[in-house]
């Protein structure tokens, strides 16, 4: 695997949170060791105000099982 389960999620959530965003804080919970090839990653918005978007996030190994959750929040930086 070339790129790191962290990154992968983070690539994630900073696509969901959109491109006029910046990361305040993301939070990684990492779940059992495992196989982290070929892995499954989403997010989506939890909730949204005029600043701040609040993104959570997971990332799944091929046979179901969590490998990491996240949580994020983005700070608007748009006009």
């Amino acid at each position: 695997m070339s790129t790191t389960l962290a990154a992968q999620i983070e690539a994630v959530l900073r696509d969901i949170a959109g491109t006029d965003t910046r990361p305040s804080s993301l939070t990684i919970d990492y779940g059992p060791e495992g196989e982290d090839d070929d892995l499954a990653v989403r997010a989506w918005v939890e909730r949204s105000t005029r600043s701040l978007v609040f993104a959570q996030g997971e990332a799944r190994r091929r046979n179901g099982s969590l490998a990491a959750t996240a949580s994020a929040v983005f700070r608007r930086v748009g006009a």
